[in-house]
């Protein structure tokens, strides 16, 4: 009897609908740009290489000028007294809240605020929610630039749209999240080998940014493709990693990359549109060796 019980009582409810889920974005996105700038505050008041070992994620990567662990290139490092500082202008997050990315302006002194002789630069760092509900930094890199304007420099982080998300897609198998990136990246590549501004016409979602060694972030599919005509130059990729969120809408692909003469390492934020595609929302190409005259990102891993 007791047991027939049971019986009926769980197979109530297994009939029962799974609870509804509601994933607070707006949250997560303020948690997220609060990360970021927490971790530039600690990096003004301990130091960079500590600022660094506090935030990334035991699994971080950073271009170094590979692809290497984050946590044991900056444990390997000795501290120096310059001062690295820096904000986010720009942020996002998935629609489960579990990996977004903060990108904007940094500024390398060799000692203190007084120091006039001033490096200057954009960085761009994935976050990743970790089990105790932190943000840790899961991947990070930068370009060295000239001094941006006041405009490049401004806060525009938009308000997360939508703020709530009830039940949230799931990727079931994120292997097979990770091969949706790879292959789309790899499709981007073998388009790009035809005909680069036609290839970035076709993946760049409206406001994408550009980020290249040496020149300031280019915003928006059209600024973009505009650059891309003006300077055109071969380029290729080889897609080496991906990272997906768990609810499938925002990942990105890490690679070798060549763009004309110069080779290097990339990061390109891909993030789904309502129709299901993905488009290219950020790309980062940092390349190495670096010029002779032009200073490397500390947040490519060179202080």
């Amino acid at each position: 009897m007791k047991r027939s019980l049971v019986v009926w009582i769980l197979a109530a409810f297994a009939a029962l609908p799974s609870l509804a889920v509601t994933v607070d974005r707006q949250a997560a996105l303020n948690a997220v740009v609060a990360a970021e700038k927490a971790f530039s505050k600690v990096s003004a008041e301990k130091g960079t290489r500590a600022a660094f070992l506090e935030y990334l994620a035991d699994d971080s990567v950073i271009f170094a000028p590979g692809l290497v662990s984050g946590k044991d290139t900056w444990q390997s490092r000795p501290a120096q007294p310059s001062l690295l500082s820096w904000h986010p202008v720009q942020a996002d997050v998935s629609l489960a809240g579990d990996l977004g990315y903060t990108t904007g302006p940094w500024e390398l002194r060799s000692r203190d605020k007084s120091d006039p002789k001033v490096i200057h630069g954009f960085y761009t760092t994935v976050w990743r929610k970790q089990a105790d509900g932190s943000y840790k930094v899961q991947f990070d890199a930068g370009c060295s630039t000239p001094a941006p304007p006041a405009s490049a420099t401004a806060v525009k982080i938009a308000k997360a749209s939508p703020a709530l998300v009830e039940n949230p897609p799931k990727v079931e198998d994120e292997s097979r999240g990770k091969a949706t990136l790879l292959r789309a990246d790899r499709a981007f590549a073998e388009a790009a080998a035809k005909g680069a501004a036609a290839a970035y016409a076709g993946v760049l979602a409206a406001d994408a940014r550009l980020h290249r060694e040496g020149a300031l972030p280019v915003v928006s599919k059209k600024a973009i493709l505009q650059t891309l005509s003006a300077h055109p130059a071969k380029v290729g990729w080889l897609p080496i990693q991906a990272r997906i969120a768990s609810s499938g809408d925002l990942g990105y692909t890490l690679g070798k990359e060549e763009v004309g003469a110069e080779q290097g390492y990339y990061l390109r934020i891909w993030k789904k549109q309502a129709d299901g595609s993905w488009k290219v929302v950020l790309e980062l190409f940092n390349s190495t060796p670096p010029a002779p005259a032009t200073p490397k990102s500390p947040h490519a891993g060179h202080p």
